[in-house]
């Protein structure tokens, strides 16, 4: 901890630069990958391994949807107060139907804990994700309530 980034940075996960470019169409654009042979849709993208359903090894891009419904909701009322997360507490943890049918985890911000529940439209945003361990912001795709 420092002036310059008061909240605390606990190594959660190993900081990989080369594997975090990689991914960063997923992270950025919600791009997953779609199989040439039978048109599966598969996010997060499954390039250089086999489609499960027919065994190609053929991918293209395929950027999923931005907006879906929510299966189910799992409120997380253990953030991290320490890293300046407590007001966002309780965090809405849901599982997400997109419109083209891809099923994702992902978090629901901007609104009160009571406004999620399964059935609500949500529409994918923008948002800081955490501090990276040379003090970067890594941001990503959030969903917020599409009204």
């Amino acid at each position: 901890m420092n002036s310059q980034f008061p909240e605390l940075v606990p190594r959660l996960e190993s900081y990989a630069t080369i594997k975090t470019w990689r991914e960063r169409h997923g992270r950025y654009r919600m791009q997953g990958s779609r199989c040439k042979k039978c048109n599966e849709i598969w996010f997060p993208s499954r390039d250089a391994l086999i489609c499960p359903k027919c065994q190609s090894r053929e991918f293209i891009p395929y950027e999923c949807a931005r907006t879906g419904e929510v299966l189910t909701v799992q409120h997380e009322i253990m953030g991290y107060p320490a890293m300046g997360y407590g007001e966002l507490s309780p965090r809405k943890i849901v599982m997400i139907k997109l419109d083209d049918g891809v099923t994702i985890i992902s978090e629901v911000v901007d609104c009160a804990a009571e406004e999620v529940k399964p059935g609500t439209k949500v529409k994918m945003a923008f948002r800081k994700h955490k501090r990276e361990e040379n003090g970067c912001w890594m941001y990503g795709y959030k969903f917020v309530l599409n009204k």
